[in-house]
């Protein structure tokens, strides 16, 4: 997963570098003083790298929210029907004994996937509030895994 990312953050940096150099760098160039000329495609490289692994982390955010949603859903369904049937609610024999009997939580994971991603999005992947500050260390590690191994690439 994270080989993914880096690659997906290379590959938009070196996407974008190259109009950056051919049409950004110049104008920089012309305002800015003679003797740190030099530095402008080293600045720019740093800033396109820097944007790049933002972008590549956000859409593996997306992606891994989207399937943990998706999992977890297709949990929930489950729970819920084994939950219904133990409990004698069978819904007129709506409600099957096995989920392998029926469609019905894949349905119905679906559904709950969609309202879990959702408050994942609307949430901005983020720890809701008395969580946060019981894992805040656990984010911060995070976070330090994620630059850590998006600087090391090249």
């Amino acid at each position: 997963q994270f080989a993914r990312t880096i690659s997906m953050a290379l590959s938009i940096n070196e996407f974008v570098k190259r109009p950056l150099n051919k049409f950004i760098a110049p104008i920089i160039e012309a305002v800015t003083p003679d003797e740190y000329d030099k530095w402008v495609p080293v600045v720019l490289g740093w800033i396109t790298k820097a944007i790049a692994m933002s972008i590549a982390w956000y859409i593996q955010t997306v992606i891994s929210a989207f399937t943990s949603a998706l999992a977890g859903g297709l949990m929930m369904a489950r729970g819920f029907i084994q939950m219904l049937y133990k409990n004698g609610w069978t819904l007129g024999g709506f409600i099957p004994a096995s989920h392998k009997d029926t469609y019905m939580d894949e349905a119905l994971s679906y559904l709950l996937a969609a309202v879990g991603f959702y408050f994942q999005f609307s949430m901005g992947f983020d720890v809701p509030f008395p969580f946060n500050l019981l894992l805040w260390p656990f984010e911060l590690t995070e976070y330090y895994i994620r630059w850590t191994i998006t600087s090391v690439a090249k």
